[in-house]
């Protein structure tokens, strides 16, 4: 009975402060509010300060009183930090801390744009009456505009995001100067916020549509309600077929050098007399490469070899004896720039330890 009675309240209470709701759900979702998890379903109220959470496989939608439509794909984070829409004051503050979203701006960012922001996890990003696109990871964000125009800004810069281009975020530093964005990556992201099922919005008409009114069920699970913590796993944007068709070939070929880095042993890398060289064999799902670079007493050649993924992310080890291993991914309207990190060690003669870490820009031969 005493059970039953606090389901009631909290329904009742969630009609009264409705400040919108999930209109569309595949998979399985839940909701933190006040230290409490609960499971979503298609009619679920959401209030401000609720905290959201999709599952693997899983994706929902939420339509807010000012026709603001968030997506959210799998294993996304997504909070409502604030959410004020009256005839005195509007405002729209979501935080996303990782996964996969889409936003629709209703009427709050056409009648006051500058008082709606989206957090993620390295940026903030303001509205002009516009449609968002996002990936969102600890050290990275992938942000595009698909309509209007939005700036994306951190501590270190800020950057205007026109219809069709992207920008990526990492951490700690400036967002980086726009892209034009192919489409089929386009429509990889957009696919991954989705939810695929009637009570989809289109982004040209959004309706909201009646669904059935169910009350919010405690999760009897204490070991879930508390947290929220992020994670970085990221499932594939395209496949390699789709990379070697933005491409143009199958074996694709890449040279750049080291423009910033350094080791233990001689300090500063010399970037200007460096040289990298990657190959692609998007048929197998392989690459390979030779990253020759000095410090101030030595000179690195570095073998190295490694995979493909589909979303043009690629990692590597050294084939020729160093221990620690590098990363990077396929960038640019063409896919014609392929940078990343790395970061390997080696043993001195005297046992101690040579650190060496660079980063690196290739454009494609």
């Amino acid at each position: 009975m005493k059970k039953s009675l606090i389901l009631l309240m909290l329904a009742a209470s969630t009609l009264l402060a409705s400040i919108g709701e999930v209109t569309a759900l595949k998979g399985e979702a839940s909701l933190l509010r006040e230290g409490k998890m609960y499971p979503i379903m298609i009619g679920s109220k959401l209030e401000a300060h609720d905290a959201l959470k999709t599952a693997k496989k899983s994706k929902l939608q939420i339509v807010f009183e000012d026709k603001t439509v968030i997506s959210l794909g799998q294993k996304s984070l997504f909070k409502i930090d604030e959410y004020i829409f009256t005839d005195k004051k509007v405002a729209a503050r979501f935080s996303v801390g990782k996964g996969f979203f889409k936003s629709i701006t209703g009427k709050i960012g056409k009648i006051s744009p500058k008082q709606f922001k989206i957090k993620t996890a390295n940026a903030t990003i303001g509205v002009r009456g516009t449609t968002i696109i996002g990936e969102v990871s600890q050290k990275r964000d992938i942000i595009a505009c698909s309509f209007g125009q939005i700036e994306v800004s951190t501590d270190k810069g800020s950057v205007l995001v026109n219809a069709g281009e992207r920008t990526i975020v990492d951490v700690t530093k400036a967002p980086r100067q726009t892209q034009k964005i192919n489409k089929i990556i386009l429509k990889q992201l957009e696919q991954k916020s989705n939810p695929s099922v009637e009570e989809s919005v289109v982004e040209s008409e959004v309706t909201l549509k009646q669904a059935p009114k169910k009350e919010l069920s405690q999760v009897e699970d204490e070991k879930s309600s508390d947290k929220f913590e992020p994670w970085i796993e990221e499932e594939k944007a395209q496949t390699l077929t789709d990379i070697e068709k933005i491409v143009g070939t199958k074996n694709p070929s890449y040279h750049g050098q080291i423009t910033e880095g350094k080791t233990t042993v001689g300090g500063a890398i010399d970037k200007d007399s460096s040289s990298v060289d990657l190959g692609f064999d998007l048929g197998k799902g392989t690459m390979d490469g030779d990253l020759k670079f000095e410090d101030t007493k030595r000179e690195y050649d570095i073998k190295v070899d490694g995979k493909v993924r589909g979303d043009g992310s690629f990692n590597f080890a050294s084939s020729n004896g160093y221990n620690g291993n590098g990363n990077g991914r396929l960038s640019g309207e063409a896919l014609e720039h392929a940078n990343g990190d790395i970061g390997f060690r080696e043993k001195n003669l005297d046992g101690s330890i040579n650190k060496i870490d660079a980063k690196f820009e290739t454009t494609q031969n």
